[in-house]
């Protein structure tokens, strides 16, 4: 009872909120991802009686004892999408606002969702499906969203902090966790899973470099370098090979596109060195060194690439009787024990377990669910993306901004290559690209002058 109290007391407070700022509505969805799922309130007695250097059974938490539950499982995104949505739409009647006025890059969204209804036809279980749907409009909702609330550089700049306010949450948390609590050798935070934080921290890594090489202020220059540092270290804890390959291929492409390359090796290579420092002189128990020798090594990326190879032969059985349509949105968790019993006489718990959630390619779990016409009409929005920011950066290059958009730019590039190898739809990760790639088309329709204080 208390617990919906709660509940519908936070509801209606963000909605109030909501109603008279709206803009604010991607800054709680930004703050809200990484609590997306399941929540573990221990972590806080663990962390606590460990500084203490007692090791005990853990008593209940405050909230432990509060809700009655040791996990909790939440959706905030859902909610405050529903509710961004309709106070927009209440506003946008009454004549006050138009909210709805900027379409850029969505009409190349619509042909992916009508292929996504259409895959849906083949529906085996309606919550299942009902579950995916909505996963891929929240994407286009929260794309929309941004660009049509966020429209001058004081909202961008609370967008843009919040984010990286954010990530330093999630940062800390995780250095807290692997050093103090025990945590395991590889850095999950609040994510659960060392793979989609490293795709989290890759969105953000290269934003707030780019913003910190466009910035003039002293303050501003060190809080951001703070937040980029704290950044790297919890993407080089999270020992996630793709992650890192993603994020070097994305500075390469992206540097190999822009002005003045000269200018952003030196700080780069300087924001590296201090994080690695930095994770040198944490107080942890764990060999660091030679835990990243072992991920680096030949042999290791062999086995890692070796296991998730294996989803692309039970992707191309499982659509193979349908290549058009695909096997249907949200029944791969029905199917898949099916299409894996081939391996029961050898390892099929192992490959069971690596491919039961997805197949670690979006590009091929797209194919499977939706077929040739799902996946080429997802293609084609990455590749309207790609072409718009890209002549984009050209018209930009005079701007004192440009930096800043370089780094967005990156953010949605990384998300593309991280793909490749992993499906980061999960934990509203794909609500954050949305909005990166939202501040990017934002940025390129107006460029003013920014102001800093002279005072430091």
């Amino acid at each position: 009872m208390i617990s919906w109290i709660i509940t519908i007391s936070l509801v209606c407070i963000i909605t109030s909120v909501i109603f008279y700022r709206p803009y604010l509505s991607v800054v709680f969805v930004i703050v809200s991802i990484p609590f997306e799922g399941v929540i573990d309130f221990n972590f806080i007695s663990v962390f606590l009686l460990r500084l203490q250097g007692v090791e005990v059974v853990i008593p209940p938490t405050f909230l432990e004892l509060l809700t009655g539950f040791q996990y909790i499982t939440i959706y905030p995104l859902e909610i405050i999408l529903a509710v961004s949505v309709l106070v927009c739409i209440y506003k946008s009647i009454l004549g006050r606002d138009n909210y709805f006025r900027n379409m850029k890059l969505v009409y190349c969204y619509i042909p992916f969702v009508l292929c996504i209804m259409l895959s849906a036809i083949k529906s085996i279980e309606l919550s299942l499906t009902v579950k995916e749907i909505v996963r891929w409009l929240e994407l286009i909702v929260i794309y929309y969203l941004t660009i049509n609330l966020i429209n001058d550089d004081k909202k961008m700049r609370v967008v843009l902090y919040s984010m990286f306010l954010t990530m330093a949450m999630v940062s800390v948390i995780g250095i807290i966790n692997i050093n103090l609590i025990g945590g395991g050798y590889r850095v999950t935070s609040f994510f659960g899973n060392p793979n989609p934080l490293a795709g989290y921290a890759n969105l953000i890594i290269p934003v707030s470099f780019g913003m910190l090489m466009m910035s003039v202020c002293l303050w501003e220059k060190i809080t951001l370098g703070i937040f980029t540092v704290l950044s790297i270290i919890i993407w080089i804890l999270t020992y996630s090979r793709s992650a890192w390959f993603s994020l070097i291929l994305t500075m390469i492409l992206v540097f190999s596109l822009t002005k003045i390359k000269k200018r952003v090796v030196l700080p780069l290579v300087v924001f590296f060195a201090i994080s690695v420092i930095a994770i040198l002189l944490l107080p942890s128990n764990i060999n660091i060194k030679g835990r990243f020798m072992e991920t680096t090594t030949l042999n290791a990326a062999k086995v890692s690439l070796e296991s998730r190879a294996m989803g692309y032969p039970i992707g191309f059985n499982m659509v193979k009787d349908d290549l058009i349509l695909g096997i249907g949105i949200g029944n791969y968790p029905l199917l898949i024990k099916k299409y894996t019993k081939v391996y029961e006489l050898t390892h099929y718990l192992q490959v069971y377990e690596l491919t039961r959630h997805h197949l670690h390619n979006l590009y091929l779990q797209v194919f499977v669910e939706t077929g040739f016409m799902g996946l080429s009409a997802f293609v084609f929005w990455l590749v309207c993306i790609v072409k718009y920011l890209v002549s984009s950066l050209k018209s930009l290059e005079n701007s004192r901004h440009y930096w800043l958009f370089v780094g967005l730019m990156g953010g949605v590039i990384v998300y593309l290559f991280n793909n490749l190898a992993d499906v980061l739809t999960v934990h509203g990760i794909h609500l954050q690209w949305g909005i990166i790639l939202g501040l990017a088309v934002v940025f390129t329709q107006f460029r003013k002058p920014e102001t800093c204080p002279k005072t430091v």
